[in-house]
């Protein structure tokens, strides 16, 4: 029951005026571009599913759980990209769903150099269940918990990006959710509680090869949110061939050595269908409270088996 006291009250703090990281993070972020970056959608040339399971602190009572599905494709011609990504997240007695429906358009510099401009809207749910029979209020004439049942709010957004790509370097920028949204369950409506602040992206990486079958691929992604400290993950991987990736990431935050270490296995199975699982490790006064993080991936590509066709991107 203490855990659970404790999630909530991490959860308040988060969605307060301290305007702290709201969106979710995943180790796997090399994959799941599409849910940072609507520039993305159509980038892979070949219409492709991806499938996201994270558990976040294993052992920490209410910790968050998140999965994600995406597809994008180029749509009518390979210089008009399409996607939509639908996410859910429980964390404590909170629930969260949002949708996106992205589109992007390819300027396609020259025939190697492409630059992405992207637009997308967006739509979520966001539900708390004051009913929960563990939940202990700290304040009693708390007005948002007063008759201790469910409560939520739905909202909608746009958000713009562009990501570019010359062979295999890329760079991309982003802001999913262009504008503030009141998430806090006041029912005030002269006093915000808690808003939903726009989120920065920038994103980078390069592959290069260091012999006939490996490469390596640094890859990094970089946030900011108004009020908030600066966050990233940094990620090395190795290429073997086009079938087993593994890799190690460092994701700054936490308090002072960072949020976690990670590690990454990707195994491409063939030309259709890959898989993969990261683990982290907590860093930081956190980590006496979990057993660190858990992730799992899945993505299928439609595409011809014929290998004149095989998308060469790595990313």
């Amino acid at each position: 029951m203490m855990k659970k006291i404790l999630i909530f009250s991490i959860l308040v703090i988060l969605t307060s005026g301290a305007h702290a990281q709201q969106e979710s993070q995943f180790t796997n972020f090399m994959h799941n571009f599409l849910q940072l970056n609507p520039a993305y959608a159509g980038v892979r040339e070949v219409p492709s599913f991806t499938l996201l399971h994270r558990n976040q602190w294993i052992g920490f009572n209410g910790a968050p759980v998140s999965q994600v599905l995406s597809f994008n494709s180029p749509f009518f011609n390979k210089r008009v990209g399409f996607g939509f990504t639908v996410f859910h997240r429980t964390a404590g007695i909170t629930s969260n769903w949002s949708g996106t429906m992205a589109y992007s358009y390819d300027l396609r510099i020259t025939k190697d150099l492409s630059l992405r401009l992207g637009l997308q809207g967006s739509f979520r749910y966001l539900g708390v269940d004051f009913s929960d029979p563990d939940v202990i209020l700290r304040d009693a004439d708390d007005p948002s918990a007063a008759n201790g049942n469910e409560m939520d709010r739905y909202t909608g957004n746009f958000g713009a990006g562009m990501f570019a790509s010359y062979k295999q370097f890329f760079i991309g920028l982003s802001v999913p959710h262009l504008f503030p949204n009141e998430i806090g369950f006041n029912q005030n409506n002269f006093l915000i509680t808690a808003e939903e602040k726009p989120h920065f992206y920038a994103m980078t990486g390069i592959t290069f090869p260091v012999s006939d079958k490996i490469s390596l691929r640094p890859t990094v992604l970089a946030k900011y949110v108004q009020n908030a400290p600066f966050d990233a993950d940094v990620n090395l991987s190795v290429l073997f061939g086009k079938e087993v990736t593994v890799g190690a990431s460092y994701r700054l935050g936490g308090t002072g050595s960072g949020e976690s270490a990670d590690l990454l296995l990707f195994y491409q199975l063939n030309t259709k269908f890959g898989a993969g699982l990261a683990y982290d490790f907590s860093l930081g006064d956190l980590s006496r409270q979990n057993s660190g993080s858990f992730e799992a991936i899945i993505r299928y590509d439609i595409r011809s088996d014929r290998e004149d066709l095989t998308n060469p991107r790595f990313f």
